[in-house]
């Protein structure tokens, strides 16, 4: 997932775009992918966040460092550029665990573009809420999804786990073909509805609280989210269980008075499938037996909570097995869910 607060990519990423352009090319000719097996056994888990700065990326860091303080596991948390890329570096076998958005799995686990083959990973917990609902300037004429249509549409960057979700709600509402579609950075975005050289962009909130770009572009400039009707987020579920609704409260946003439900996407952090159960059991204690320590880390870490952590799962993938051990304890594990064999 791109950054999630504006801020700018890593500018030196070498050695992450050596690494799926090996993995490209070992898939291209068939080859299948490194072997993890050895990772059963390992106490040295490397974390992939996403970009420096950003929300994924403080979170990340705060989860790492709390399994280091209350297990004996050695945990380390890398910038990458978000999701999407974190979905190739399990494949590569560069990570063992790593933040990835509800909108990434399906993608992921079908080959879909950016993927070039199907990638399996499990998922350990949720741990946030982001919501990026299409957002207009006070005064345009734009009130409805439908009036969209023919009008510049800026999703953050191409790919990015915001892009993805528009892409498949705009489909569910009918009006996919008739976008014009623009992309480039979270900063490039907000930017561009700020000079009107695009007509419409997403919010940026983290389960109803703004991000520091979002306020800062309505201090200077009201703004409208347009309304997402709930049979248009059941059609986009259907395509893609990783959509959700959230509640954006009155006032969370300046200028915005009342509440305002949200075309979401939850944050799930995943595990290579090659992680032992044991080890993925001590991660969640690790986390959920001290959430008020973790609460403590700041506002990024609020939505850390056992049900929130189950509810915002994206159905139909394996859930790991320790962590799934856990959740079963402490008795919020559904049924719904599927444990990995």
């Amino acid at each position: 997932m791109s950054s999630h607060d504006g801020t700018t990519k890593l500018p030196s990423i070498t050695r992450r775009q050596a690494a799926l352009g090996a993995l490209a090319t070992a898939l291209a000719g068939g080859a299948a992918f490194r072997s993890t097996s050895v990772l059963a056994q390992a106490t040295n888990l490397q974390w992939g966040s996403s970009s420096i700065g950003s929300t994924g990326y403080v979170i990340m860091e705060g989860l790492a460092n709390t399994v280091n303080r209350h297990t004996d596991l050695q945990n380390a948390s890398m910038a990458t550029s978000g999701g999407a890329e974190n979905m190739q570096l399990f494949a590569e076998g560069v990570i063992q665990l790593g933040q990835t958005t509800a909108t990434d799995w399906k993608p992921a686990a079908e080959g879909q573009d950016p993927y070039p083959q199907p990638i399996e990973v499990h998922q350990m917990f949720a741990y946030t809420l982001f919501n990026c609902t299409p957002m207009v300037r006070a005064d345009s004429d734009i009130q409805t999804l439908d009036d969209l249509r023919g009008r510049r549409c800026m999703p953050s960057p191409a790919g990015s786990s915001t892009a993805v979700m528009w892409q498949v709600l705009f489909e569910a509402a009918g009006i996919l073909p008739d976008i014009s579609w623009t992309y480039g950075s979270w900063r490039e975005t907000y930017d561009a509805l700020m000079a009107g050289s695009v007509d419409c962009i997403p919010s940026l909130l983290t389960n109803g609280r703004p991000a520091p770009i979002l306020s800062e572009l309505v201090a200077t400039r009201q703004v409208r989210m347009l309304p997402v009707p709930q049979e248009t987020v059941a059609k986009a579920q259907a395509l893609n269980p990783g959509i959700s609704l959230g509640r954006i409260p009155a006032g969370a946003v300046a200028g915005i008075d009342e509440e305002v439900m949200a075309a979401s996407f939850a944050g799930v952090l995943a595990a290579a499938p090659s992680l032992d159960p044991e080890i993925g059991y001590q991660v969640v204690k690790a986390i959920y037996d001290n959430v008020e320590e973790v609460k403590a880390l700041g506002v990024q870490f609020q939505d850390i909570d056992l049900n929130f952590a189950v509810d915002y799962l994206v159905g139909g993938f394996a859930v790991n097995k320790g962590a799934a051990r856990y959740f079963k304890e402490k008795g919020v594990w559904k049924d719904s869910l599927i444990e990995a064999a």
